[in-house]
């Protein structure tokens, strides 16, 4: 028992130096080739180590400023495409837009001019220009004075020396004489103006001041429609000194009246309206009258009085 197990123990030592020995050979080799390999890296090291060296003296000595510039044109040319494909890629809706409304304006203008065309060339009626041109009637002045006793007296040949003047004027006449005999008073004479003074007979006859207002308008209206060239003009009725005997029964009062109806038929009218009571008047009395210095009889001028109204129509015939 004891020898074998003796042979045991020699065995298993045997066996361990021989294992160990394997062991020590095997790690032998392995740090050799380990050994061979380092040298190998070493080796390749120190030579690009050289290299690298070398390449570096090479690249200070070598002039590298066109790398560079291809460098700043590379990174200008990628900005350049970055904002062209930007500008491509916006989006042209509003663009779009505005060319197609713009075409859209030209088609309907060009529409609209074409059916005009067509219209008035096949369908609207021939337009004949028509020039009108007023008629001028050029006519002779003629100066008719027409009236009653007042008109019949005015020496009108003294006050209008020159001037082509017609005294129509007949003593007692009213306002139905005269309409009863226009052609002879007014129309034969083809007046170029007419000056109308009529009515303080009438008032004298008991005629009402309605009668006597509508036919001074006929008058004015008839001759407006015979002789439509004649410029017409109405004098008011001259004012009287109440209480003398050629008055007889005229008052102021009345005169005053009628000539406030007739200055607006004149404004509706368009016929000039000449005030002569006012300028007759006289206004340092405390009573309505004609002044003392304008009458001979309170009824009929004197020749100052002629004055005053010949100053006045004057200014009607420039």
């Amino acid at each position: 028992m004891d020898n074998d197990k003796q042979k045991n123990i020699s065995n298993r030592r045997s066996n361990y130096k021989y294992s160990n020995k394997n062991y020590q050979q095997v790690n032998r080799q392995r740090r050799n080739s380990n050994y061979q390999n380092t040298n190998k890296r070493s080796s390749s090291n120190r030579h690009y180590s050289n290299l690298e060296s070398d390449e570096m003296k090479f690249s200070d000595e070598l002039d590298t400023s066109f790398v560079e510039k291809r460098r700043v044109n590379k990174d200008k040319i990628i900005r350049d495409l970055d904002n062209s494909y930007k500008k491509e890629n916006k989006p042209k809706k509003a663009t779009f837009k505005i060319v197609f409304h713009f075409f859209l304006i030209i088609l309907l203008l060009g529409i609209a001019v074409l059916c005009t065309s067509l219209y008035f060339t096949y369908i609207s009626p021939k337009v004949v220009e028509k020039t009108v041109t007023k008629e001028v009637v050029v006519m002779d002045d003629n100066y008719v004075f027409l009236g009653d006793s007042i008109t019949d007296f005015y020496d009108l040949d003294k006050y209008y020396e020159g001037l082509p003047v017609v005294n129509s004027g007949i003593d007692g006449n009213d306002t139905q004489d005269i309409l009863d005999d226009m052609e002879n008073r007014v129309y034969q004479y083809n007046p170029s103006k007419v000056f109308l003074l009529i009515g303080t007979n009438d008032i004298d006859h008991g005629d009402s001041l309605d009668s006597i207002v509508d036919r001074i308008e006929q008058i004015l209206l008839e001759i407006r429609e015979i002789r439509p060239y004649a410029e017409l003009y109405l004098e008011s009725i001259y004012p009287v000194m109440e209480g003398e005997r050629a008055v007889n029964s005229r008052t102021n009062e009345k005169i005053i009246t009628i000539n406030k109806r007739l200055e607006d038929f004149c404004k509706k009218e368009e016929i000039t309206y000449i005030n002569m009571f006012d300028l007759l008047v006289d206004f340092s009395s405390e009573k309505v009258q004609i002044n003392p210095d304008y009458t001979k009889d309170g009824l009929h001028l004197s020749d100052e009085g002629y004055e005053v109204v010949t100053n006045e129509v004057k200014k009607y015939l420039k």
